[in-house]
């Protein structure tokens, strides 16, 4: 989605100010929040794909949204938006980043994009059932997250699974079935966009890109610990 003019924050100097960032939108629908943002409203959220998370990103001073590194670089927070319905069900996986098809070598873990942006996570959660307007879906609340050492050997697990088969030219291979807690499924805009791939042979093809996303149900997982503890 292409960035329209209009209002965005500042990177936020510490995490203290970023929390009264989010105190500010909390409850508020996003009809009122693109208007303070001076940002038009997509023709319907049908062809909004991507408006809420850029929405969230202006207002709350995400300064590196798209780049290998989180979003909010100085403090190490990765922002995801989280549609949620009404009581509060995850109504779909969530995008982590894209994955690197052209590497024929495995990279170590802990030196990949995924590592980097997984490591500490501020989720905020919109209710925004598809039937919704916008003037109808609302911020419902934010936790700060960084997986525990077992989720974290589980997101170890995947990744090292999903990018050996990829550096084995497998990549038609990976299914929605692969991966514990990270899927890696197809990411773009439209079927014609095309990326290097190392290929059955060891050349390279070409293929759609793919991207991690955190299972649906590994989130939902989070989002009734969440609510739990609060």
């Amino acid at each position: 989605m292409k960035r329209s003019e209009g209002y965005q924050a500042s990177p936020p100097e510490n995490a203290e100010q970023l929390k009264e960032r989010l105190f500010s939108i909390m409850g508020k629908n996003l009809s009122d929040l693109a208007s303070f943002a001076k940002i038009a409203l997509p023709i319907s959220p049908l062809h909004g794909k991507g408006f809420q998370g850029e929405l969230m990103e202006r207002l709350l001073g995400a300064s590196a949204p798209g780049l290998p590194i989180p979003d909010f670089p100085n403090l190490g927070i990765e922002l995801k938006t989280v549609p949620v319905s009404e009581d509060f069900k995850a109504l779909e996986s969530t995008f982590f980043c894209s994955a690197p098809l052209n590497e024929v070598r495995v990279k170590r873990f802990e030196d990949s994009i995924l590592f980097h942006k997984i490591s500490r996570v501020l989720f905020v959660f919109l209710v925004s059932p598809r039937n919704f307007s916008y003037e109808k879906r609302y911020v419902a609340g934010y936790r700060f997250w960084s997986p525990a050492k077992e989720d974290l050997a589980l997101i170890r697990q995947d990744h090292e699974e999903l990018m050996e088969k990829v550096a084995l030219g497998g990549v038609d291979e990976i299914s929605a079935r692969n991966g514990n807690v990270i899927q890696m499924r197809p990411k773009a805009a439209n079927g014609r966009a095309l990326t290097d791939c190392v290929g059955p042979d060891g050349t390279m093809i070409k293929v759609r890109p793919r991207g991690f996303y955190m299972r649906r149900a590994f989130m939902q997982n989070l989002i009734d610990s969440f609510r739990k503890s609060s």
